[in-house]
């Protein structure tokens, strides 16, 4: 394998893990938020539309990040991102990992 598939093989392997896994995390979480935390979460296409633009220029799992600060306003919010966020590039870290492995 070429290093030049190898880079879109690593590519296309961090997005199908970070991608879905910025949407689960910040879906789930919203089913689960009530009053003032619900009002200030983004409305769906707003959200949707987030992702997206974030995810155009690489940088979709700061989405998660956001969403919890901007949806609990405290620092336990802020930390609750940090760790969210901080999965999402271990998995990354992962998928582009096994990936190496793989193109040895």
């Amino acid at each position: 394998m070429t290093r030049g598939n190898l880079e879109l093989v690593e590519i296309l392997a961090s997005w199908s893990v970070t991608l879905p896994a910025v949407v689960t995390i910040i879906v789930r979480d919203e089913r689960h938020l009530t009053g003032p935390r619900l009002e200030r979460a983004w409305p769906p296409q707003s959200r949707d539309a987030a992702i997206f633009g974030l995810w155009l220029m690489g940088v979709h799992p700061l989405c998660v990040f956001v969403h919890f600060v901007r949806t609990r306003r405290s620092i336990g919010g802020v930390l609750l991102g940090l760790w969210w966020l901080a999965v999402v590039i271990a998995g990354d870290l992962a998928a582009t990992a096994a990936v190496e492995g793989l193109g040895g």
